[in-house]
């Protein structure tokens, strides 16, 4: 796989409608990581669900690679009929044609139901997974020998080597952290998986803060919020000029944050990405006035922004300068948040892109030595 971003995405309509209007060549360089939604409290079967996701992921992202991951799930999670839920929903992501390759969560290896679980699917397919790590994985770095056991214990575990699979430093919620220090994680945990042998290391973080208040302060405002995550893995890509150190993040969403969960007062609002920053039109409650006729004056203020990169740009702008016609009509959370995810990540793709390219340009015009 030839990858150049990691969205981590929930698996659900509105983040799905975003990944299957890329445009062809863009969907090329993207692996979605695909938290598998926790059950609901009044759901009585968890498979009927899956079955639900797995069927959704195949009409939007049919013969296209994903990594799936349980996080929001226990460890030993198992379906009605006994199957573990990892093993479950991976089974039933491919059979609807989505290629779907496990993560290994690092902070759950000990679960022996988990541990299991994996093997199978090591054994029944080929794949090409993902060990997950969090900050207190990265805090185990400091400890080299301690850590290169416990990574050594998993890939032996399941006959894998660093060459065949991937590896995710995952940082979460960096929304209050200052870009260097983000930096120094980076670095450090990169250096320590680089001496292991990874040779494709992800880096995913999320920037936007987990409520609107903590974003943009008063209804029916604007303003930018820096995207921190962003700025760190440029720096750290452009001091190591290694296109093996992948960036990740949490597409518009807070890395705690449960889409589709709407809270009966909740704002409207456009999240628009923008060059190192989200920028953030916030509406008022939906109480108040319909999200539908709320969208149409939110587009409106960003299409006369200085920041709205024209209609042609990307099918979410499209669909916002449509929207501020009245062509369009935005009728809830999940269609706005397709447009603003469809945006981000067009955006995301052209900034590692032109990144790649700086660095490719560099190392052409480097004056050789002569003897």
């Amino acid at each position: 796989m030839s990858v150049s971003y990691v969205p981590v995405m929930g698996a659900k309509r509105g983040e799905l409608t975003a990944l299957s209007k890329l445009q062809s060549h863009m969907a090329d360089r993207v692996l979605p990581l695909f938290e598998l939604p926790a059950k609901k409290p009044e759901a009585k079967l968890i498979e009927p669900a899956i079955n639900r996701t797995a069927k959704c992921a195949g009409g939007y992202w049919k013969n296209r690679s994903v990594l799936l991951d349980i996080s929001k799930w226990s460890p030993s999670s198992r379906t009605e009929s006994g199957i573990h839920v990892l093993e479950y929903a991976l089974t039933q992501l491919r059979s609807h044609s989505v290629v779907a390759h496990p993560v290994i969560g690092y902070d759950r290896w000990g679960d022996p139901q988990y541990i299991q679980a994996l093997s199978n699917i090591r054994l029944s397919h080929n794949i090409t997974p993902c060990i997950r790590l969090d900050r207190e994985a990265i805090e185990d770095m400091l400890d080299p020998d301690y850590f290169s056991e416990q990574i050594d214990t998993i890939l032996s575990s399941l006959d894998l080597t660093p060459g065949n699979c991937f590896v995710m430093i995952d940082l979460g919620d960096v929304s209050t952290t200052a870009v260097i220090d983000i930096i120094s994680y980076v670095d450090t945990a990169n250096d320590t998986l680089k001496a292991l042998g990874f040779e494709v290391i992800i880096v995913a973080g999320g920037s936007m803060p987990a409520g609107i208040n903590e974003a943009v302060n008063s209804p029916d405002t604007e303003g930018c919020i820096p995207r921190v995550e962003m700025m760190a893995w440029k720096a750290s890509f452009t001091g190591i000029a290694d296109k093996g150190l992948i960036f990740g993040d949490y597409v518009i969403r807070n890395p705690s944050s449960t889409e589709g969960v709407i809270a009966p007062h909740a704002n409207a609002k456009i999240r628009y990405t923008i060059r190192d920053q989200h920028f953030i039109v916030r509406g008022h409650s939906k109480k108040l006035d319909s999200l539908t006729a709320q969208h149409k004056l939110l587009a409106q203020k960003l299409i006369h922004s200085s920041h709205f990169m024209g209609a042609p740009y990307s099918w979410g702008d499209t669909e916002i300068f449509n929207c501020s016609l009245g062509i369009k009509e935005v009728r809830d959370h999940t269609g706005m948040i397709a447009i603003d995810s469809n945006h981000h990540m067009q955006v995301v793709i052209a900034e590692v892109f032109e990144q790649h390219t700086n660095i490719s340009v560099k190392s052409l015009i480097m004056p050789v030595e002569t003897a």
